[in-house]
């Protein structure tokens, strides 16, 4: 019980905090992506709890090394974060099915770290896993990335342990383009460059 008062009353002051705020930066605005079994929006606070819930999964972050083993308080801030970046090359999305609304997961487009690098992710339910849905997510964020963005690349930035986020990215037409040594973790970097 005094945790559940704890999130509420976070959850709270977190929409104070925001209930004034604009998030007006033209990206956000503009972005919504809806595929067969999909749709995608921007971050909002009421999203948090469902976020976290798959946070905590097993096995949701064994890959993702700056979320693994982290406290709810750690994930509501790095959520907190998302929401707040002004930043035009970072947007951080909710996946809901289009038939219940269910949260599946999340997408990004975003600069890796403190490098140019614009990376797309794709963080999903451990029960939507191999069922070629982070394929259809991300191909409809490629093309956005392409064509709404005009951008002439992206990457996928993986921890080279991860072969289904390594075929994932073979399947999406990206091809390796470098190694990494980032947060004590060694990282594959495929890319995939756009036609003009």
């Amino acid at each position: 019980m005094d945790c559940y008062v704890f999130k509420n009353n976070a959850l709270k002051a977190l929409e104070n905090r925001h209930k004034n705020a604009k998030f007006d930066h033209p990206t956000l605005l503009k972005m919504s992506i809806k595929t067969k079994l999909f749709f995608c929006k921007a971050l909002k606070i009421i999203d948090f709890e469902e976020i976290i819930t798959m946070y905590n999964e097993k096995d949701s972050n064994k890959y993702i090394e700056p979320l693994l083993n982290r406290s709810e308080n750690f994930y509501r801030e790095f959520l907190e974060k998302k929401l707040e970046s002004k930043k035009e090359d970072t947007v951080f999305w909710t996946v809901r099915s289009r038939s219940t609304e269910e949260l599946i997961g999340t997408i990004n487009l975003n600069t890796f770290g403190d490098t140019d690098l614009v990376q797309v992710g794709c963080h999903l339910k451990r029960n939507y896993w191999a069922q070629n849905y982070a394929t259809e997510l991300l191909g409809a964020l490629l093309d956005y990335a392409q064509n709404e963005r005009k951008l002439k690349a992206v990457h996928g930035v993986f921890n080279k342990d991860n072969v289904a986020s390594k075929r994932l990215m073979e399947n999406l037409g990206f091809r390796p383009y470098e190694s990494r040594f980032h947060l004590g973790v060694d990282l594959f970097v495929y890319r995939r460059d756009f036609k003009s």
